[in-house]
């Protein structure tokens, strides 16, 4: 038993739990043992097993009965011992040892004899037999709640037993009666149910033809078509009878009969008006379909009209552009000559200064169109240039400081964390980056009335892990050029974008402009950005200026460079407006120029450093800060803006430098005490001769006419012996502004710091103004009376200055040469004297002389063009005079044309004469030799646009004509258009070099210049 029960017992409440209907599953042995699963209500299930034989008489065994777990199958409880509870067939016991299928039959379950099962039944090896019983009473419930309509269902096995009773659809007072193949209804006395009589014999057996055919029966007066056939009930055989009633039939199909006619009456009037709705629908699509083409036809033709009309704007605005840059240029040129003929400081200058700043501002505006034209058009393309992003960003604000200390703004460079100076070499678009600058600062220094105005610039470099690149291609910037240009202009420009920011030199570089202006409302931000839009406070106020077009196209320049721009929020209670933008840009080479290039100008006595001497010295080499040394300095700062001493502060401090700040002048004296105080310096051997000198020296009446060498004591007083404070500072820095307080105080503030001051090196660099203003020169001062060790810097005080001065510390290799050099010692004067004029940038001038070639010298004649021969070609009637009197007025002779067929003319017939004043051998020995005698001119300034032939044509005509003689007549291009595009296009046509409109003289001597230096070479 226990044997059973882990082997077989299981498997069989497996199939009880999963096969429906199941009502219980027996195993019954060859051994005598007897086992079963069966349900004695819903959820309650029963074991029932005995150990008799089957081949015994079942009167004498003993059967059991015990509870099953209905989660797990096992038995529990006590074992009821009880008697058999049905008599077991063993017929079909036989029958299904014997047969391969098993077999199917019916019984009585276990829970209840009067329970019909159908069962099936299967050996298991010989060893015994698995019997499944399934409750009739499932099936006869399914049947009974079917709707028959008055008829009545009979089911009857073939072995005899009735399921009809279970129905309850007999016929009243009928029996159905099951022999053979047919069937009959035997009729029975309501009274005491004995039969009296029977009805028909039906037979279940289909026709020839493979039908199953009803026969008419007459069952107590009321007709019966009656239905017979065979059916399978889980391997039963059976029969089913199906009875209905004539009449009741009839009177379904009578009462349906009216509602299916109903039916079809609405199912044809719905598809009546289904066809007409349809027809009508059809008609009105075609006669909408017909509107659309003809409107689409008419939206079409608009289209192309709106298409020829554009290209036609295009073509109208274009040569109007140039019309006006030419009318600009030739305004602009007649104010430079009438500057010539005015007196100095009269109405009629100012007038003029008047004229020329709006002509300047029409040409921003035209400018401004023009670019939003082309990047509408997405034909705005970025050149690739070498070029020092630090110097730009320097020049750019040094550009706007004068224009913010006229409105007592301070515009300050912030060089942050200097990561700047470590990649300032780059390779991009120098003038797009310049025009994003220049347009920010405009406008932040143009809505800020007081306060500062600070730009900030730091590096980030690119990580190849980063997932910021790693995952561009699939950021929302990745489709933001197809949002301002056309298809292929926006696949070109992400190609371009991934090129940049997939190469290993990419660098992103951070901007922001902050200002305290106004502001902008932060419901407004957004729409900054939108072309011809300007935001203002209220819809009257008409004070601004411009035509709204600056941010839209710094935003579309940004993007072009793969980079944003955006308004950074401020701290609650700040002022102003602060934009930041990126771009990425690829970084050079650091340039190996000498670190010390122009250090000579900070450590020559009494030198002088202004912003023009310090723009083209301070590359990248000399920016670039290294580690400091061991050696420890002190640096002391006062400038009179509160912002730039902060800043100038912190950076200083972030370079491991020790900073001392003074906020007002009259705390200056106090705290260079207390600087010198911590230096623990030893004061006691001065003597008392030297005391009275300099006692003398610092009082009031003399004072005035005494050099600030003599202040500074260094001149006169012995060095004393002091005891040095280990890791105390050996080199003191004083950084002061002169526009913050007295100068006079200031200057004897520092020479009383200076005396006393020994085996610690000083050196004070004077921040002041630019030019005849600064603070020193209109005291009276003299530079030659400056202590040797004082430097005087011109405003405003960042960027390459800044980089210059950190310079002289000990820590990034400064050098310091003493205090007792004389005042004006080893001074050099690199200025020209006379009346004499030069032209070209820095040192480098020209000199133009009869009959010589261009030499650079120090100074410069007044006609440096004196001998030469020039044709200017130009067809705008004002423009050849403007560019007629800038070339006579520096000593050329000039011969001037309408156009480029002219041109060409004047040279071929000037390379003819000058060929037939040369014969044979020796024109060959001239061009071998002194080539340039056999030119017509000497430059050719060339306009592009003029009627009849354009000076491209014309140059190419010119090129051509000279292989002949075996010479290059230099081309100098005229334009209105300064662009990337047209500068190729001119030298693609041969032209030397390029000028904008109007002429002028000093950009005509560096063309020359540049023309000059490369035929040399």
């Amino acid at each position: 038993m226990l044997n059973f029960l882990m082997q077989v017992a299981p498997v069989l409440f497996q199939a009880l739990s999963t096969i429906p209907h199941l009502s219980q599953i027996s195993f019954i042995g060859l051994d005598g043992l007897l086992f079963s699963y069966y349900y004695t209500d819903e959820y309650q299930i029963s074991a029932v097993y005995s150990n008799s034989s089957i081949k015994l008489t079942n009167a004498s065994s003993e059967w059991y009965t015990q509870p099953v777990n209905r989660d797990t199958g096992k038995l529990y409880g006590e074992p009821i011992n009880t008697h058999p509870i049905t008599t077991l067939n063993t017929s079909w016991f036989q029958e299904a040892l014997n047969s391969t299928n098993g077999c199917a039959s019916t019984g009585t379950g276990w829970k209840n004899d009067q329970d019909l099962l159908f069962l099936n039944t299967a050996g298991i090896d010989g060893k015994g037999v698995v019997s499944l019983g399934f409750l009739a009473k499932s099936l006869t419930d399914f049947f009974s709640g079917m709707d028959y309509h008055g008829g009545k269902l009979y089911l009857e096995t073939k072995d005899g037993k009735s399921l009809s009773d279970q129905l309850r659809t007999n016929i009243p007072n009928t029996r159905l009666v099951l022999f053979g193949d047919s069937v009959s209804f035997e009729l029975l006395d309501p009274i005491n149910g004995s039969q009296i009589g029977d009805v028909g014999n039906v037979t279940c057996n289909p026709n020839e033809y493979g039908t199953f055919t009803g026969s008419m029966l007459n069952i107590w007066n009321t007709k019966y078509m009656i239905y017979c056939s065979p059916i399978d009930i889980v391997g039963v055989q059976s029969v089913y009878v199906l009875a209905l009633p004539q009449k009741g039939l009839e009177s379904f199909v009578t009462s349906n009969i009216n509602v299916a006619f109903i039916l079809v009456i609405l199912m044809v009037g719905g598809m009546v008006l289904s066809l007409v709705a349809f027809v009508v629908f059809i008609g009105r699509v075609a006669r909408r379909e017909m509107c659309l083409c003809a409107a689409l036809i008419r939206q079409m033709e608009a289209t192309q009209q709106a298409e020829r009309k554009s290209l036609n704007k295009s073509l109208a605005f274009a040569s109007a552009s140039h019309d006006i840059r030419a009318s600009l240029a030739g305004i602009t040129g007649l104010i430079d000559m009438c500057y010539d003929q005015v007196a100095p400081g009269s109405d009629l200058e100012t007038n003029l200064k008047q004229m020329e700043e709006n002509t300047k501002d029409l040409l921003g505006i035209l400018n401004s169109i023009l670019d939003v034209s082309k990047i509408e058009a997405g034909k705005m393309q970025l050149e690739e240039e070498e070029f020092d992003l630090a110097q730009l960003l320097e020049d750019v604000v040094d550009f706007y400081h004068p224009v913010g200390m006229k409105k007592g703004l301070d515009v300050v460079l912030d060089p942050c964390d200097g990561s700047l100076s470590k990649f300032s070499k780059v390779k991009g678009d120098r003038t797009k980056v310049k025009q994003i600058l220049c347009n920010l600062l405009n406008n932040a220094v143009k809505f800020t009335s007081e306060g500062h105005v600070v730009v900030r610039a730091w590096a980030k470099k690119r990580d190849s892990d980063n997932p910021i690149f790693s995952s561009n291609r699939n950021s929302p910037l990745h489709c933001v050029p197809c949002l301002f240009f056309k298809k292929d202009e926006a696949e070109n420009g992400q190609v371009s974008i991934n090129t940049i920011q997939e190469n290993l030199n990419c660098v992103e570089f951070i901007f922001e402009v902050d200002d305290t202006g106004k502001g902008i409302q932060k419901e407004k931000q957004n729409s900054v950005f939108e072309n011809y839009v300007q935001v203002r406070e209220t819809s009257t106020d008409h004070t601004q200026e411009g035509t709204g077009l600056g941010l839209g196209i710094v935003q579309s320049l940004v993007r072009l460079m793969s980079g944003e721009i955006g308004i950074v929020n401020k701290e609650i209670g700040e002022k102003g407006t602060c934009f930041r933008f990126n771009i990425f840009l690829a970084t050079c080479e650091n340039d190996s120029t000498n670190i010390n290039a122009r250090e000579d100008d900070i450590e020559s006595n009494s030198g002088y450093i202004s912003s023009d001497s310090l723009q083209h010295s301070a590359g990248p080499s000399t920016r670039a800060i290294t580690n400091p040394k061991h050696e420890t300095s002190h640096v002391v700062i006062f400038i009179q803006s509160e912002t730039r001493q902060r800043i100038l502060q912190k950076f200083m401090e972030t370079l491991g430098v020790k900073v001392t700040s003074v906020k007002e002048w009259e705390h200056l004296p106090n705290t260079l005490r207390r600087v010198k105080h911590k230096m623990n310096l030893s004061f006691s051997s001065r003597s008392d001769s030297s005391s009275r000198s300099v006692s003398r020296a610092l009082s009031p009446n003399n004072s005035k006419n005494v050099p600030l060498s003599a202040l500074d004591g260094t001149d006169q007083i012995p060095p004393p012996r002091t005891n040095l404070k280990k890791n105390s500072p050996n080199f003191v820095l004083l950084v002061i502004d002169t526009s913050g307080g007295p100068f006079r105080e200031l200057s004897r503030a520092v020479a009383e710091f200076k005396r006393d001051l020994h085996n610690t090196s000083c050196r004070v660099i004077w921040i002041d103004k630019p030019g005849a203003h600064s603070n020193i020169h209109s005291k009276g001062l003299d530079k030659d009376k400056m202590p040797s060790s004082d430097s005087i810097i011109s405003k405003p005080f960042h960027g390459s200055r800044l980089y210059h001065v950190i310079m002289l510390l000990p820590e990034f290799g400064g050098t310091f040469h003493g205090t007792s050099a004389s005042p004006g010692k080893g001074k050099q004067n690199t200025e020209c004297q006379g009346s004499e004029k030069s032209y070209g940038r820095g040192k480098e001038s020209l000199v133009v002389q009869k009959g010589v070639e261009i030499e650079e010298q120090g100074c410069s004649e007044a006609k440096p063009l004196g001998g030469k021969r020039i044709l200017v070609a130009e067809d705008n009637v004002v423009l050849r005079k403007v560019a007629v009197a800038n070339v006579s007025g520096l000593g050329a002779m000039v011969e001037s044309c309408e156009n480029g067929k002219q041109a060409l003319e004047l040279v071929c017939k000037g390379l003819s004469d000058q060929t037939r004043k040369l014969d044979g051998a020796a024109a060959a020995a001239a061009a071998a030799t002194t080539g340039s005698n056999l030119l017509p001119f000497d430059y050719v300034l060339m306009d592009c646009e003029m009627p009849v032939m354009d000076g491209f044509e014309a140059t190419r005509r010119i090129r051509e004509e000279e292989r002949y003689y075996g010479l290059h007549i230099p081309i100098i291009a005229l334009t209105a258009h300064t662009n990337g595009e047209e500068a190729n296009r001119m030298m693609k046509a041969g032209m030397d070099y390029h000028l904008a409109k109007p002429l002028k003289r000093e950009l005509l001597m560096e063309a020359i210049l540049y023309i000059h230096n490369s035929r040399s070479m």
